[in-house]
């Protein structure tokens, strides 16, 4: 199943909870699908947010999907969070094999969760002046949770952590270790702490395999002009086919690669824009780590 096919049925299982849709693909394209139900056509493009160019990427992800696939009963997605990497080499890629097994197998159908991928921050104490903790990655989000919980000036090295797990009661605990560890910290230390970084696996439905989802490291961010820019050439390029389609309802599905849903840039993305560039689509929708978002939609699909 590509990545096309992961994020169609993500979709489609969206319009059956959210409209009361329940559309089963008649038709598939290299970029989409024409779904039916009973006399209603729906046609759908998806396309990546940002472009992916980079062929010693896909075909590691393709070796990875063959090595995860194996021996491993049922369909399944691992999404990738966005700067992640996969491991390359021994015996990294063998117990990172192991892990996504484990944690897959645990689910039920439909159910998603996450492969706890072990990773270590850096926390450096600066200097004994201030209250104020400057992360990178994962948890430059949560700086501002830091202030006037720490003495002192720190720099804290996340950049490792790309996901972290949904439940607020982790980062909390992850949060609170950090701050008390501060503590005991004088100038110039440096501490190592162990978490995880949170890779979403979900199980879908159909035959064995497993699709890894995910952009190289090193592509752009998914926020700010970049976004803005490939969005609107996108809308440019596919809204014209979509309306040009024989269907009755039509969508465009974008893939981001964000860490959380709760940090896509898309949404800020098509502010602005003018309306005409996606008139005549019904939904325009963000699929995220497992997840779908609609930035557009009618409040009540027609029926013909």
């Amino acid at each position: 199943m590509s990545e096309t096919e992961v994020v169609l049925d993500l979709f489609l299982h969206w319009l059956t909870h959210a409209h009361e849709r329940r559309f089963v693909v008649a038709e598939r394209s290299e970029t989409g699908a024409v779904a039916v139900d009973g006399e209603t056509r729906l046609a759908v493009e998806v396309r990546p947010l940002l472009p992916l160019e980079d062929e010693r990427w896909t075909r590691r992800r393709v070796q990875l999907e063959a090595a995860l696939s194996e021996g491993l009963p049922g369909r399944y997605a691992l999404w990738v969070p966005s700067g992640a990497d996969p491991p390359r080499d021994e015996p990294s890629l063998s117990e990172f094999i192991d892990l996504v097994r484990k944690s897959a197998v645990r689910l039920g159908p439909r159910e998603r969760s996450h492969v706890p991928v072990p990773v270590k921050l850096y926390l450096r104490k600066v200097s004994d002046e201030g209250g104020v903790v400057t992360a990178s990655g994962g948890l430059s989000f949560y700086w501002a949770r830091f202030t006037e919980h720490v003495k002192g000036t720190y720099d804290l090295d996340s950049r490792l952590l790309h996901r972290l797990p949904e439940s607020e009661e982790h980062l909390q605990e992850l949060l609170d270790f950090i701050i008390g560890r501060s503590k005991e910290m004088a100038p110039g230390d440096v501490f190592e702490i162990e978490t995880i970084d949170a890779w979403t696996v979900q199980r879908l439905e159909g035959d064995d395999g497993v699709s890894v989802i995910g952009s190289p490291p090193g592509n752009p961010e998914e926020q700010g002009l970049p976004v803005r820019r490939n969005f609107r050439r996108l809308l440019g390029e596919v809204a014209p086919k979509l309306r040009e389609a024989e269907a009755n309802l039509r969508a465009l599905v974008v893939v981001g690669y964000y860490g959380r849903m709760e940090q896509e840039g898309a949404s800020t993305a098509m502010r602005g824009y003018d309306p005409g560039m996606y008139a005549g689509i019904d939904f325009v929708c963000l699929a995220a780590d497992g997840l779908v978002k609609p930035l557009i939609q009618p409040r009540r699909p027609q029926r013909p």
